[in-house]
């Protein structure tokens, strides 16, 4: 071997023993102190929380999308009052949502309650969250829903969900929580 050859491998090498804290890059924890206080509330996996954020904000908390969802988790406004209404929570408003805390809360206890709705079926509560429980709940009545399951948008999130959600399990295994 060359002097370049070893070079590159040592190089090689020191990526790889430092390959997780290079994921941690594009793969983040944050707001760990609400993921974590809710998930074990409502009895969720916070990697999947943290995957979802991923997925839905890049955990930006001001993301606001082009379909007035908001927020960490993406909430629309007509389900922040739902899920306000569910929780008996009083004096709820729209701009409660951009708090990262009350956006979390209110992610972490729907999706829960999606995925008891759907069986404990992770698919088809990410398919509700993505898509609407509404749609879901049609697809499975019509019969239709491995043919419509999904519009292409809600088939490729729930992908990049659970490739996220495995990535940072992978990552942060046995790290905390």
């Amino acid at each position: 071997m060359n002097r370049r050859q070893i070079f590159l491998l040592i190089i090689v090498l020191l990526l790889l023993l430092n390959l997780k804290n290079i994921f941690k890059i594009f793969y983040p924890i944050k707001y760990d102190k609400y993921v974590v206080k809710y998930s074990k509330r409502y009895n969720v996996d916070p990697y999947l929380i943290y995957a979802l954020i991923k997925a839905e904000s890049n955990f930006d908390k001001n993301a606001l999308s082009h379909k007035g969802a908001i927020g960490l988790m993406q909430i629309t406004p007509n389900t922040g009052r739902y899920i306000s209404n569910l929780l008996k929570e009083k004096n709820y408003r729209d701009g409660d949502l951009f708090d990262p805390e009350k956006n979390i809360k209110y992610g972490v206890f729907y999706f829960k309650k999606l995925y008891s709705d759907f069986g404990y079926d992770l698919d088809l509560a990410l398919a509700a969250y993505n898509a609407g429980e509404g749609n879901v709940r049609r697809w499975i009545i019509n019969n239709k829903l491995k043919e419509e399951m999904l519009f292409k948008e809600t088939k490729l999130y729930i992908k990049k969900v659970k490739k996220y959600y495995m990535i940072y399990k992978w990552i942060y295994q046995n790290e905390f929580l």
